[in-house]
């Protein structure tokens, strides 16, 4: 699958992130399943996708995922992500990712933290290590950071804000992303959760991402998705929460022209501190 996999890894790096390095990462599949909107979720359910969550009161939670990227045996993709409070208003997080292909390969390693400020505002940050390698051309690393915002503007309604590498690096002539992710999200019950984000790169357009998540029982999660720039993509997933804090998750995305992208997790989180 050595060719195959580098024919599809290098048709999606032309299409999707022309003239840079260090991709978007292939998220969890709790946040696959909402579509990625999770910028501005009140929980980290789905995992930390803003790094002021961690003000929340999270007490102690661990996340291991992989993906197959358009069913690609030759593709590997992964993510693992710990939290830890630090008393009942922050909390630190490390992040591994990593995507490689036969020929290249890109690792991130993130350390973030975030604080309660008041009530209902939160701040939180991450220093980024950055590590791409060629077979052909050596490898190269370099650091970069994130500032994030979240904010409860009214009870059911939460807004959130992130800016990942505000100052546009580059490593040699190619860019590393400069996102900007900006979202709400709805949540007038524990049974029911829905977000909006948008995600803007510089040097692309906008991309629209939307999610819901459903809780019929204590134990199932039901997840639906979508985001579009260029192309439209829908995701669908579902998580069961099973005894002693864990829980299986299970995504899949599908692109129009290069197919599904099946998603799976597990994680381990214990309860948050009431506030």
């Amino acid at each position: 699958m050595r060719y195959p996999a580098c024919f599809v890894f290098y048709l999606f790096l032309q299409t999707a992130v022309s003239a840079q390095v260090f991709m978007r990462p292939v998220e969890n599949a709790a946040s696959m399943g909402m579509g990625g909107g999770t910028i501005a979720m009140p929980s980290l359910s789905a995992g930390l996708g803003n790094e002021a969550q961690l003000g929340l009161g999270e007490r102690l939670g661990f996340w291991v995922g992989s993906a197959l990227p358009y069913g690609v045996t030759g593709w590997h993709t992964g993510n693992i992500q710990a939290v830890a409070g630090m008393g009942k208003y922050s909390g630190v997080g490390l992040g591994i990712e990593h995507s490689t292909v036969d020929i290249y390969a890109e690792h991130r390693f993130r350390l973030s933290y975030g604080r309660r400020l008041t009530e209902a505002f939160y701040l939180g940050g991450s220093a980024d290590v950055l590590r791409a390698s060629a077979q052909e051309y050596g490898s190269t690393t370099m650091a970069t950071f994130g500032i994030s915002l979240l904010a409860r503007a009214l009870p059911d309604v939460w807004l959130g804000a992130k800016i990942q590498n505000p100052f546009q690096q580059k490593i040699g002539e190619d860019l590393v992303p400069t996102l900007l992710r900006m979202g709400a999200s709805w949540k007038p019950s524990d049974i029911l959760l829905m977000t909006f984000e948008t995600e803007k790169d510089l040097e692309r357009k906008a991309m629209i991402k939307a999610g819901l998540e459903y809780r019929p029982t204590s134990v199932l999660v039901i997840r639906a998705g979508m985001r579009s720039n260029n192309l439209a993509r829908i995701a669908f997933g579902a998580g069961l929460r099973l005894k002693n804090n864990l829980a299986i998750d299970l995504a899949s995305e599908w692109h129009p022209s290069l197919g599904l992208t099946p998603s799976a997790m597990i994680s381990w989180r214990k309860s948050a501190k009431k506030k």
